[in-house]
């Protein structure tokens, strides 16, 4: 295991900031740039290797140290979700975000906004607008959708910030979701499909992330919708408009694949713009 801890002494709120990283040495010095530009420095930065055999961890060192408080944990793991978890596990923040390792903070002051909205309201978490970028269909900003569980996920998890405590009380990601980690935590957080259990904030106006395409749920999005279907069923919010709105999903999903085959993009260009719009 390697483990490195460098102390900077700042007396503001903190936010952890989780990053799973397995061979990132391509796209990880933009998400270390990104980190290093924020305005806002009480941060640590936790990054759980699965022992990368390219120069993802010494890039991390040599970008990071001296400058940020940052741990690098490199050992074996079983995939995304446990990585998030022990990332989490070992964070002492106040806050804890999750920043993917090809992903980027928009702006510089994106973390300082985060703390902004937590200081402003007494609440559990906070989110907001995230720029997606695709090569294949055309970049958009995609706002939350805020809608029921049983339609799709009601926020961009990369702009998702979390209480510490929160994660005390519901738990962490379940290892055996691959795909839609994210999407079954949030199940854990709502009452009903509709209701949030906990207070949360939308942070309007300039996106918080900029994410890159390409990712495990973009690779496999039918795999994605089996695990947000057994998440819904494992929390009690099946139903018959649930299986039809996983229906029509999986139908424009094929639907999607066949036109990349074919070499038809526009129809997906158009539906995205409709969706995000």
């Amino acid at each position: 295991m390697d483990v490195t801890l460098s102390k900077m002494p700042c007396n503001k709120m903190k936010i952890s900031i989780v990053t799973a990283t397995f061979n990132s040495g391509k796209t990880i010095l933009r998400t270390l740039d990104s980190i290093l530009s924020q305005s806002y420095n009480n941060i640590e930065c936790i990054f759980i290797d699965n022992e990368s055999s390219d120069d993802t961890v010494s890039i991390i060192h040599d970008k990071l140290k001296g400058y940020i408080d940052y741990k690098v944990i490199s050992e074996k793991d079983s995939g995304i979700s446990e990585a998030f978890s022990k990332g989490i596990q070992y964070s002492t923040g106040e806050i804890i975000g999750i920043l993917n390792s090809d992903d980027v903070y928009y702006g510089s002051t994106s973390l300082e906004r985060v703390v902004r909205a937590f200081g402003e309201k007494d609440i559990d978490f906070v989110h907001g607008d995230m720029i997606f970028e695709d090569e294949s269909y055309g970049s958009d900003i995609r706002r939350p959708l805020l809608c029921p569980l049983i339609y799709a996920m009601p926020y961009n998890h990369p702009t998702f910030f979390v209480r510490k405590k929160i994660y005390d009380e519901i738990g962490t990601f379940k290892f055996d979701y691959r795909y839609a980690m994210d999407f079954e935590l949030i199940c854990r957080m709502y009452s009903d499909c509709v209701t949030p259990k906990f207070n949360g904030s939308y942070i309007k106006g300039e996106p918080l992330v900029r994410m890159f395409s390409g990712g495990a749920s973009w690779k496999h999005e039918l795999k994605s919708i089996n695990e947000v279907e057994r998440a819904l069923k494992e929390h009690g919010f099946w139903s018959i408009r649930a299986m039809w709105n996983q229906f029509n999903r999986r139908m424009r999903i094929r639907i999607k694949n066949l036109m990349e085959v074919t070499g038809i993009s526009i129809p997906v260009k158009i539906w995205r713009r409709y969706k995000w719009r």
